[in-house]
């Protein structure tokens, strides 16, 4: 990978770790509104799954950039 790919590569990650952070903020203020019923836990379960796959993704996008 070339420097100026390396760079972007970073420079993504560290935006894609802040809008991680915001977004499991808004996530654990969203759950808690719905902590009392079944939708809070179905929404966690969606939650952690629509996670699982990003994570996938963004590894292979680290293993094999654009």
């Amino acid at each position: 990978m070339c420097p100026d790919q390396r760079a972007t590569l970073a420079e993504f990650e560290r935006l894609h770790a802040q809008w991680r952070a915001a977004s499991e903020a808004a996530d654990a203020i969203e759950c808690t509104v719905y902590a009392d019923g079944p939708q809070g836990h179905r929404l966690l379960q969606q939650r952690l799954a629509a996670d699982r796959v990003h994570q996938q993704a963004m590894q292979l996008l680290r293993d094999r950039p654009i």
